[in-house]
């Protein structure tokens, strides 16, 4: 009972208090109080703001990624000319400004990688006289330089990101055989002496195929790759082969081989490394069908 009724006091006090100098103190103090209660609720709000600021940064970064690759895919399929594809590169730009988290940064590396890439494989458009900004700035060797830049880029700031890398190694490789072919192209498929852009795209290929962390998909897709690059030492014959030869039985080329005499697995490489999503893990590249420039 004593210590209710002491309760019952203490409220009568405090509330006799508010009643007769609540008044006062607020007409003396209202104001710095008004202003800390401010205060503190902006500084709630910037808080907030500072912590949930690189999410926000980074979704609206990996939208523009988003809407890069789906001009990427434009690209390759002539959708788009070298003129309109420029939003592109300005999207993956602005990705890049956007965010800096490592898994943003290296996915437009890749992008922008992938966009060079597709501008090599793209035909200039017929009114490409005409109208010269329909047409890439760079040359064909200059947009292969930078796919290849942006490749290795992307490969050394991937991380633990296991896509990202094997996207990067396929890329890598598929420039090697672009230049491997335009060795042979220059020297007319005969006594091209390529073996170097060979060598270095069964490099990437096998790193892909021998990484245990990789997923099988992609390591099969490497094997795959290994595998047609062995055509290659195969020989090609541009003519009938001696008779000496015809005699023992040996074939007269690789059963891939086109009618341009060069091997169906360096036949063309574009339509290579256009992945849908961040997420997606389906093989980077497909078999190689058609001649590229």
């Amino acid at each position: 009972m004593k210590a209710e009724r002491r309760h019952e006091l203490q409220t009568n006090t405090l509330a006799l208090w508010l009643r007769w100098k609540g008044p006062e103190v607020w007409a003396k103090y209202g104001t710095h109080i008004l202003l800390g209660v401010i205060i503190i609720l902006l500084g709630i709000v910037v808080i907030r703001h500072l912590i949930n600021k690189p999410t926000e940064e980074a979704n609206r970064a990996a939208e523009l990624l988003a809407m890069a690759r789906e001009g990427i895919g434009e690209i390759s399929d002539g959708r788009r000319t070298a003129g309109e594809a420029r939003t592109v590169l300005t999207q993956i730009q602005q990705a890049m400004e956007q965010s800096k988290r490592p898994e943003i940064q290296s996915e437009a590396e890749l992008a922008l990688a992938d966009y060079y890439w597709a501008l090599f494989n793209t035909p200039p458009p017929p009114s490409a006289e005409s109208r010269p900004v329909e047409v890439p700035t760079e040359t064909p060797s200059e947009l292969l330089d930078k796919a290849e830049q942006y490749y290795s880029v992307a490969m050394k700031d991937a991380g633990n990101r296991l896509y990202v890398a094997a996207r990067a190694r396929f890329g890598l490789a598929a420039v090697a055989e672009a230049r491997g072919y335009e060795e042979m192209r220059k020297a007319g498929f005969k006594g091209a002496d390529a073996g170097a852009f060979w060598d270095k795209a069964r490099e990437q290929y096998l790193a892909i195929e021998n990484d245990a962390s990789a997923p099988q998909v992609l390591r099969d897709e490497a094997k795959w790759h290994v595998e047609q690059l062995k055509e290659l030492n195969r020989p090609v014959w541009v003519t009938n082969p001696p008779p000496s030869t015809a005699a023992s039985g040996a074939t007269t080329g690789p059963s891939t081989q086109g009618a341009s005499g060069l091997p169906g697995g360096l036949q063309g490489l574009q339509g290579l490394l256009t992945p849908q999503s961040p997420t997606d893990l389906r093989p980077a590249t497909r078999p190689t069908t058609n001649p590229v420039k």
